[in-house]
């Protein structure tokens, strides 16, 4: 913001919205307020972005078979980029409009902006799961991982041991989710979660194998290699060391998964030691 007061921007900002007819000049001020720190910005940009009047303009000239416009993308991605608390409002506010939904490939990015916020609150949670019937299932799951607060690894695991959803499609879900943030202990806690739950044995070694294993088959074009347990903090290492005998114990276990279970404690045994000689 410039030397004028806050309040001042942002009102030289809505009477820009309010009045120009041209969408690049709708989407950079648009932007601007998405991405601004005052969360007045926001709460003045969310009329506009229910208005039907105000995206027909900004989608003005647009292919109007494009799931969504390059003039309301940068405005989304605002959002996604700079997401903290204050954005959920606006998000829960447009996830629940019509006109903004008249698009529905525009609540993608809502949940990734919601995603992004931590923790999760039960208001995101509720949109979360509501859109799990609407597509968005897979990549709800990664998004859930991700933001690994409980309230969204607890949705995550409901999602999982879902009878209703292919054991397939669940199988390489926690594959593709927990491989790249299985580093956090949240992660890990909630494994051991799902082991006690005895969904089956295959459901189970796919959720213990995404922490202690890594086969380059499960990729399928998700998930990056896992992050180095080297880049783990020294609790999630603890964490890590200490599901690994439960889960033993408790769990027949192929001796490939065993095997792997060995090497990776090992090598968080090592790491450990090194840190505190």
């Amino acid at each position: 913001m410039s030397a004028i007061s806050p309040s001042q921007w942002i009102q030289e900002r809505i009477e820009i919205l309010q009045s120009s007819a041209e969408p690049v000049d709708l989407s950079a001020v648009a932007t601007e307020l998405a991405a601004a720190d005052h969360p007045a910005a926001l709460d003045a940009l969310d009329p506009f972005l229910r208005d039907p009047a105000f995206l027909a303009r900004l989608d003005d000239g647009e292919d109007p078979t494009a799931a969504i416009t390059e003039h309301l993308r940068p405005v989304l991605t605002a959002l996604i980029q700079r997401a903290s608390p204050e954005i959920v409002p606006l998000c829960l506010s447009l996830a629940n409009d019509g006109a903004f939904l008249s698009d529905p490939d525009r609540k993608s990015f809502l949940l990734e902006a919601l995603a992004g916020v931590v923790p999760m609150s039960p208001e995101s949670v509720a949109v979360f799961s509501s859109a799990n019937s609407e597509g968005y299932f897979a990549s709800n799951a990664r998004l859930l991982a991700e933001n690994t607060s409980p309230a969204a690894l607890g949705l995550f695991l409901t999602m999982m041991l879902d009878d209703n959803e292919d054991i397939e499609t669940r199988v390489e879900l926690l594959h593709s989710s927990l491989v790249p943030v299985r580093n956090r202990i949240p992660i890990i806690e909630m494994v051991g979660r799902l082991a006690a739950k005895n969904p089956g044995e295959e459901l189970v070694n796919a959720a213990i194998e995404s922490i202690y294993d890594f086969q380059v088959t499960w990729r399928k074009g998700h998930p990056a290699p896992p992050p180095p347990w080297r880049t783990a903090s020294t609790d999630s290492l603890k964490a890590l060391l200490a599901l690994a005998p439960h889960l033993k114990k408790h769990l027949l276990l192929p001796e490939t998964l065993q095997t792997a279970m060995a090497h990776t404690t090992e090598i968080a045994s090592e790491i450990l030691a090194r840190r505190n000689p």
